[in-house]
């Protein structure tokens, strides 16, 4: 549920996309009209002009009709794009491809497609061969962090990692294709390939994104003297930047240095006043300086941007929930379990505040759907055999966890105490 400030590198690395609404850029009729044969200008311009009024289902007449005459690039992406808006997505994928096969050289269509990719199960072969074209028409780091995001498993990291080392061999002096794989390979737990592309990337890079984040492979793996050296350069090209704080604060933050950690990201805040660093110093300030009206207070701050932030009423409901005040933190609670429905930590968070509160019968439902979604996790199961016991019904209690009985529980918060993470040691 909650992810550690620094572990989930790719909280940092942000893939903004092109919102589906309207037309497409690159999709209006006046950019693209001269590009169009007389024979069929008119209908492709009432076909887009459908698109622009969210009016998908007479674009889609339209395009459905033209496709059969002039199957062309412009008539299969407004025809899928309709299909998109329709949520046809599988007849929207197959007139994407087609019109990718027919035009891959047009860069507004690569990031509609692009775009496209998120919301359907594509294959390897068309995500490296999309992300090529758009850093041959772009090399900067859009088409670097598509790659990456398709990440989802271990089973993608061949083909992740194919993708940077073909990119590689045909830019062989584009010093951000290293940053990028460098990432890649820390996200997969390569550390040692990572740090080694990191420490080469260094000398080569004046980008200060791209410098932040070398200092955060540096700095995860205890490399703290090369991660000074990537703060100093930072000092040099960017000295008042967010992204020079922030990566100042992350050292410090890895060498166990708090205080001063928090010195450089309230710089970074009044930078830029974004959620993110607003949360970092929620979390410095609850998990390692046990200053819980900080941690409220920038939870708070943050929460008033995005009431999206899971881990703000997270550090919220732990901290009513230390002080006492339970009520307060299963309102917290309840609104971690509304923003992720189907994830088992919140449900079984919720279900502990009811047991410790001896609500046994109102606490089993929470249990009793964390351990459906995650059976295998034995503290999930432990906890709902001794509420079923305190609800007295021992015969459940036995069916889920055989040895309830005998089993204490030692702290019923320990894995909320674990998320407080250990310095790396230096190397």
């Amino acid at each position: 549920m909650k992810k550690r400030i620094v572990l989930a590198l790719f909280l940092f690395v942000l893939f903004c996309l092109t919102a589906l609404a309207g037309t497409a850029d690159g999709l209006q009729y006046k950019k693209i009209k001269k590009d169009i044969p007389r024979s069929y200008r008119l209908y492709i311009k009432r076909g887009m002009n459908y698109l622009k009024k969210d009016q998908a289902y007479q674009a889609r007449k339209i395009f459905s009709d033209l496709v059969k005459q002039h199957p062309e690039f412009y008539v299969y992406w407004g025809y899928g794009r309709s299909e998109w808006m329709l949520g046809d997505h599988t007849s929207a994928r197959a007139l994407y491809f087609k019109a990718f096969e027919l035009n891959d050289s047009l860069y507004s269509f690569l990031r509609d497609y692009a775009t496209f990719t998120d919301e359907i199960k594509t294959d390897w072969v068309v995500l490296r061969r999309l992300g090529g074209a758009l850093y041959a028409l772009q090399p900067d780091d859009y088409a670097l962090m598509f790659v990456i995001d398709k990440v989802r498993d271990k089973s993608d990291q061949k083909e992740a990692a194919l993708f940077f080392e073909n990119l590689k061999s045909k830019y062989p002096e584009n010093t951000n294709i290293d940053v990028y794989h460098a990432i890649l390979l820390s996200n997969l737990g390569e550390n040692t390939k990572a740090v080694s592309l990191a420490l080469a990337a260094i000398k080569s890079t004046d980008d200060p994104f791209q410098l932040r984040m070398l200092e955060r492979i540096l700095s995860n793996e205890g490399h703290f003297i090369e991660a000074a050296r990537v703060c100093e350069k930072l000092n040099k090209v960017a000295k008042k930047s967010a992204y020079t704080y922030d990566a100042w604060g992350h050292l410090e933050f890895k060498q166990g240095h708090y205080e001063n950690a928090v010195i450089h990201y309230e710089k970074a805040l009044n930078s830029e006043y974004r959620p993110a660093f607003l949360m970092t110093l929620a979390q410095i300030y609850h998990f390692y300086l046990d200053n819980p009206v900080k941690a409220a207070y920038y939870s708070k701050a943050a929460l008033q941007i995005d009431r999206g932030q899971v881990d703000a009423y997270f550090i919220l409901a732990e901290s009513n929930r230390k002080s006492g005040k339970m009520d307060k933190a299963m309102q917290f609670s309840q609104k971690q379990m509304e923003l992720l429905p189907n994830h088992p930590h919140p449900l079984y968070y919720h279900g502990k505040l009811l047991f410790e509160l001896n609500r046994y019968t109102d606490a089993i439902p929470y249990l009793e759907q964390a351990v459906s979604i995650s059976p295998d996790v034995q503290r999930y199961r432990l906890i709902l055999a001794k509420t079923y016991a305190g609800a007295g019904l021992l015969e459940k209690a036995r069916e889920t966890y055989t040895n309830f009985l005998n089993e204490p529980i030692n702290n019923l918060w320990s894995e909320e105490e674990l998320l407080k993470e250990e310095p790396p040691e230096p190397r």
